[in-house]
């Protein structure tokens, strides 16, 4: 196994996904990626480490019910089933579409983090500190996630938040389309540097996207900030196309408006 240098000292983040088959983990080590339904995918499966959680399948192992490996990821496709497993043409979901998830070499924790008490575990996104330092699985899980915190705020302020598109080969947490482009919102754990922000991936957007960083920090220390720079993206995209009835909360209402109507409305005041 290889080791990465000094994880410990970058805060990142880590989506922890389950491994119900020995075929799943050969896979990812010996062929580099790891797939996921996108008809099943948790809200938010964009993070710099994927992890694995072994389940009762690997029965008679020291690895089941543990969280024992994991890897950085290096991009994401969207294949459909049979485009990733050419050797089943005939299988059911042969058409679906799933995630492909590329990673580096596994990497073994020094500790591996048991589940004392769960059993039915789905995905988690979490912290690489939280990772590398629990004790247990349920340590894992952010009661405070400032992705959620963002998501819910988008909600209440009458729009349609997607998740999971792929701006490039790289997912974007939070996606509103407007009339004249997309925008992309990515929620990181540090403000990203200038350095980040030019390096092709994952934090450089592709051509047809607007991206915006926030930091957790940024999210619980400023929310109505954070949608205000939201909103005046989206102004000048040419507003939001993915709007919900009811009354407007957090942004303001030039924020639905097409460039025409709010020239309009400049010279009417």
């Amino acid at each position: 196994m290889t080791a990465y240098p000094d994880p410990r000292s970058r805060r990142r983040t880590v989506l922890v996904a389950v491994l119900n088959n020995p075929e799943d983990l050969r896979r990812a080590a010996s062929q580099g990626w790891y797939r996921i339904p996108q008809r099943r995918a948790p809200r938010r499966i964009g993070a710099d480490y994927l992890a694995f959680y072994q389940t009762g399948a690997f029965k008679g192992q020291p690895e089941a019910h543990t969280i024992t490996f994991y890897a950085p990821i290096q991009r994401y496709r969207l294949l459909t089933r049979a485009e990733l497993l050419p050797q089943e043409p005939d299988h059911p979901r042969a058409q679906e579409y799933y995630f492909r998830i590329e990673i580096g070499p596994l990497q073994r924790l020094e500790r591996p983090i048991p589940s004392a008490k769960l059993r039915r575990i789905t995905f988690i996104h979490t912290t690489l500190h939280r990772l590398l330092t629990a004790q247990d699985v349920r340590e894992l899980f952010r009661p405070d996630d400032p992705f959620e915190t963002l998501w819910s705020a988008l909600r209440e302020s009458r729009l349609r938040p997607l998740s999971n598109r792929l701006a490039g080969e790289w997912p974007v947490d939070i996606a509103l389309r407007a009339r004249n482009g997309q925008l992309g919102i990515r929620c990181l754990e540090e403000e990203p540097t200038d350095q980040e922000l030019g390096e092709g991936r994952p934090l450089a957007p592709p051509p047809s996207w607007t991206l915006l960083h926030f930091s957790a920090q940024r999210i619980r220390q400023d929310l109505p900030g954070c949608l205000a720079r939201i909103a005046t993206a989206l102004i000048k995209l040419g507003g939001s196309v993915d709007t919900r009835p009811g009354r407007l909360l957090a942004l303001p209402p030039a924020l639905f408006l097409t460039g025409r109507e709010r020239e309009g409305r400049t010279h009417a005041e």
